[in-house]
């Protein structure tokens, strides 16, 4: 197999050769769009997108200007009397009423514009976030997608195993019953079939629970899955080839490293919040307003104004208040600052994982691949050695055996290096429908 430079060629090349929508089986890249629309998880984290993008206008609200319009209207009934008895009493009926248009604009509002530069980071990281979920549904469908064909590919290599196993305990009963067996290579016979055949029970288990978790993210019944082409998946070595390069990418792209950089940023605007209740306000104000017989001393009077001034508030003792929310702010960008390091950690390891996992699946698929070539040519061997006299049925059992395991073997270094594959793009949040599509290019549905 030709070995390229190039990781995002080949993906230009697989993705010319797309399923066959003739063939009526789910592919990876129609699951993914169904799991865009169906996926809980990512539904709930656009809803979340969305509800953190309205933290920005509440913010700017509270630095921007403030109008008001209050009125009211009234009857009031009221009865006076002179202790002296100097004067008659008196019994006064009248109606009130008031209008007043205000304005209020903010001027020095240290607390309000931390909170409205807090809830900016707060949106950039539920954007993060988003983003994160997005790369994380293509790494989710695509494990779960290639879950179930891995499962299928060794549930079919154990049955194989069984049947061979099941061919090997009649010919040994035979053998005895001849008198050219033993008792011993009855008994290993059937161990190694009871063997088989609990592990055939447990991978039907590993396959059905496989198929559970992507019919989770679709939410329906899934039906025959497009399966990975040998003829079409082309192996290529990660470009750049060096993962210092990849880990580079990732603390500068992935969307998980971005949300945590916008929370440290949030934090570090909450202190700057909480350090402004140390702080005086001073808003502007003004007020046009129009009443008639606002009191008992003003009846039948009329009162047609303006003002317009300046209110300030000096904060003086809050009783230690606002001293400990700045210590607890500042504990809390130590504490967004510290997870931000443990994932920048936990992302390079992960990189460096995924990225072996590519640059060496090369390798191990080629060694794979020829390991199945010998196992055939063992087979081919075995088999013209018994028809000279020179192997028995036995030899063919144990022949037929390793070639089965070394397929699951070929089967199995084909999917950890496309997995590999798609947990790389999406480290460094390269993970979308385009990259998924030519993945997709490398399956090729089912016989009919």
């Amino acid at each position: 197999m030709k070995l390229h430079i190039s990781l995002m060629a080949v993906l230009v090349v697989g993705g010319v050769m797309p399923v066959s929508p003739s063939a009526r089986a789910d592919d990876l890249l129609s699951l993914y769009r169904e799991a865009v629309r169906a996926d809980a998880n990512y539904l709930a984290a656009q809803a979340d997108a969305q509800a953190r993008r309205e933290l920005a206008p509440q913010a700017l609200a509270r630095l921007l200007p403030n109008l008001s319009f209050s009125g009211s209207s009234a009857r009031n009934s009221v009865e006076t009397k002179y202790s002296n008895n100097a004067l008659p009493e008196k019994d006064n009926d009248y109606r009130s009423n008031s209008l007043s248009l205000g304005v209020r604009q903010p001027l020095f509002r240290p607390a309000a514009y931390a909170a409205y530069r807090q809830a900016q980071a707060q949106v950039a990281g539920a954007e993060a976030t988003l983003q994160w979920a997005e790369q994380d549904i293509g790494t989710r469908i695509g494990t779960a997608y290639f879950d179930v064909l891995l499962a299928e590919a060794e549930l079919n290599v154990t049955k194989e195993q069984r049947d061979a196993y099941l061919t090997q305990l009649d010919y040994a009963q035979k053998a005895f019953q001849s008198g050219a067996g033993t008792r011993t290579d009855i008994d290993e016979a059937r161990s190694q079939l009871d063997l088989a055949a609990a592990q055939t029970l447990d991978l039907q288990y590993q396959l059905k629970y496989a198929e559970d978790t992507l019919k989770s993210i679709i939410d329906r019944p899934i039906t025959s899955l497009a399966r990975l082409d040998p003829e079409r998946i082309q192996l290529v070595a990660p470009d750049p080839n060096r993962p210092e390069d990849w880990i580079q990418q990732a603390e500068e792209i992935n969307p998980r490293l971005a949300s945590l950089r916008a929370a440290v940023e949030a934090a570090d605007k909450q202190i700057n919040k909480a350090l402004s209740g140390h702080l005086p306000t001073v808003d502007l104000l003004a007020r046009r307003f129009k009443n008639k017989s606002d009191s008992i001393s003003n009846i039948d009077t009329k009162n047609d104004g303006n003002m317009i001034g300046l209110e300030f508030d000096v904060p003086i003792f809050a009783g230690g208040e606002t001293a400990s929310t700045v210590r607890q702010a500042k504990a809390e960008l130590d504490k967004a600052r510290q997870q931000l390091e443990v994932a920048r950690r936990e992302v390079g390891l992960e990189v460096r994982k995924e990225f072996d996992g590519v640059a060496q699946g090369v390798h191990w698929v080629a060694a794979y691949e020829r390991a199945v070539q010998s196992a055939e040519q063992a087979l081919l061997s075995t088999r013209k050695g018994f028809r000279a006299g020179a192997r028995t049925t036995l030899d063919i059992l144990t022949a037929e055996q390793n070639l089965a395991t070394a397929r699951r073997d070929l089967d199995r270094g084909r999917y950890r290096y496309v997995l590999s594959h798609l947990k790389l793009l999406a480290l460094v949040g390269r993970l979308g429908e385009e990259e998924i599509g030519r993945i997709n290019g490398w399956l090729t549905a089912r016989a009919p």
